[in-house]
C-alpha cells in the first residue's frame, strides 16, 4: 500500500513556462511515457501515440508556425523537449464508431497526458499542456498522416524558477451538484 497521499502529487503539478538550459535525460522521458501508457482507455484500445521532439529547429518551427498565433511566444525562450500526443483512431472507430473517433480518443489521450503531467514533478521536471496550435500545419511539419492526429503537445524540461503557489481553484460548491 502506498503511503504517499495522491493530493501531494496533485498539489505539485503546475504549468511550467520557463525551463533551464539543461538536457532532460532519456530515461526520464521514457518514464513519463510509461506513465502515459498506464492511462485508462475505452475498451483498452490504447490509441495514444507519442512523438518526442528533441530537434530544437523543429521545436522552434512548431512554435513559430503553429503556436505563435495562440499567444505561445513564451515557448520560444527554450523548450528542451516537446511531446506530440497523437491518437490513432483506427481501432477505436472499428469498435465504437463515430463516438469513439469524436469523443473516446480525446478522453483517452487526455488521460495519458494527465498521467504524464502528474509524473513529471516526481522526476524533478516541469511540463505544460499545449492545446492551442494549428493542427494541420503541425501535422505537416511532423510529416504525420491519417490515421494519426495530434491532439496536444506537452513541453518538458527542468523548471527555471521555483514553483509559486497554486492559482486558486473554484470551491466545490461552485462546480458540484448532487442528484438524489
Amino acid at each position: 500500500m502506498c503511503t504517499t497521499d495522491i493530493f501531494d502529487f496533485l498539489q505539485q503539478r503546475r504549468s511550467i513556462r520557463k525551463y533551464k538550459d539543461k538536457e532532460v535525460e532519456p530515461e526520464k522521458i521514457e518514464r513519463l511515457l510509461e506513465a502515459g501508457v498506464l492511462a485508462p482507455s475505452a475498451g483498452n484500445s490504447q490509441p495514444w501515440r507519442f512523438k518526442v521532439i528533441e530537434n530544437q529547429e523543429i521545436i522552434e518551427q512548431l512554435i513559430e508556425e503553429t503556436m505563435s498565433a495562440y499567444n505561445a511566444t513564451w515557448m520560444s525562450k527554450g523548450t528542451p523537449k516537446l511531446i506530440a500526443v497523437c491518437g490513432n483512431h483506427t481501432k477505436i472507430v472499428d469498435k465504437y464508431g463515430e463516438r469513439g473517433k469524436d469523443l473516446y480518443i480525446i478522453q483517452d489521450t487526455a488521460a495519458a497526458i494527465q498521467n504524464i503531467l502528474l509524473t513529471a514533478p516526481t522526476l524533478g521536471l516541469g511540463t505544460c499542456w499545449i492545446g492551442a496550435f494549428n493542427e494541420k500545419k503541425a501535422e505537416e511539419i511532423l510529416n504525420l498522416n491519417s490515421p494519426l492526429r495530434i491532439y496536444s503537445f506537452i513541453t518538458v524540461g527542468y523548471p527555471k524558477e521555483k514553483l509559486g503557489p497554486r492559482t486558486s481553484r473554484k470551491d466545490l460548491s461552485e462546480v458540484v451538484s448532487y442528484i438524489k
